[in-house]
């Protein structure tokens, strides 16, 4: 099979996530996507975190009516700093019959030398997503440098969707509305747990 791994915090998962998500099923031709909720993400060790079971229970919401989208709880199950390139070292080691893609956004990508062990990860299956509209000389000549060597790295730019969690959390903590850009169920466990306030 043809897996795409799709790690984040997801504070809170949004309809960005989603599109994107269902963007690089179809471009990609996979047969499902983990999602990898991040308990302790290296790169935002000092940020707060909702608890990670009320992000799962946002995720679980958001995700119900697609069989294609899973939750897997490698990042999160013993609340470890997990690295990407150990992860995806995981999954192709513990699923050495499925071939895997690593998914990512164009903003990580360009700071992809900041990652643990980041020459491991450029020599994966990857898939960039764009996350602003026009184009980023930077980015694709970053792209065009690396497929020198890994001729495996895709760029899905037919749709560019620069919505964060950072944006939703804002508009709650300013008592905007988030209609529409997160899935109804998760307005409702963001209202009862009183989030992002």
């Amino acid at each position: 099979m043809r897996i795409g791994l799709f790690g984040g915090t997801f504070d809170p998962i949004h309809i960005g996530h989603m599109i994107i998500m269902e963007n690089v099923i179809n471009f990609m031709n996979l047969d499902k996507i983990y999602i990898l909720p991040n308990s302790n993400p290296p790169h935002k060790l000092k940020n707060e975190k909702t608890n990670i079971s009320l992000r799962l229970k946002m995720i679980e919401k958001s995700i119900k009516n697609n069989p294609k989208l899973i939750i897997d709880d490698y990042d999160f199950k013993d609340n470890k700093i997990h690295y990407t390139y150990k992860t995806i070292n995981h999954f192709k080691t513990t699923y050495p019959n499925d071939e895997f893609f690593f998914i990512m956004g164009e903003d990580s990508f360009l700071d992809i030398e900041k990652w643990k062990n980041y020459q491991e990860i450029l020599g994966e299956n990857l898939i960039i997503f764009k996350r602003t509209s026009g184009k980023n000389s930077l980015l694709l000549s970053k792209i065009n440098e690396i497929k020198k060597y890994n001729k495996n790295i895709y760029l899905i730019d037919n749709l560019a969707l620069d919505i964060s969690s950072t944006l939703i959390r804002n508009l709650v903590k300013n008592n905007k509305s988030i209609r529409y850009l997160v899935d109804d169920d998760v307005i409702k466990i963001i209202e009862e747990e009183n989030l992002y306030v």
